[in-house]
């Protein structure tokens, strides 16, 4: 999804971060007497959270760029709206007049 979309705008980087300290952890724990039985699974995690966090260093910064466009797409300043409250109860816009 973060690929397809060049975003990591709902891939908390908190969430990965932990994920990776995690997995260091425990496959450095296992390597010391090596228990291949932890070191197996915990490697692997440690992997995938590298990856993760290379695509989170990676997509970061188109990440910004579409969520500030989007903003600047969705805001509407007040001073363009004009509410009226005749019979009607429409709402017009001040460039039109």
């Amino acid at each position: 999804m973060v690929i397809t979309t060049k975003s990591v705008e709902y891939m908390p980087f908190s969430l990965s971060f932990a994920s990776m300290c995690n997995g260091v952890a425990w496959t450095i724990y296992a390597i010391h007497p090596f228990d291949p039985y932890i070191a197996g699974p915990n490697g692997l995690g440690t992997v995938f959270s590298a990856a993760q966090l290379i695509l989170y260093a990676t997509y970061y910064k188109s990440t910004q760029e579409q969520i500030t466009a989007r903003k600047a797409k969705a805001e509407m300043g007040l001073t363009e709206v004009v509410v009226s409250h005749d019979q009607f109860n429409k709402v017009s816009n001040i460039s039109a007049r």
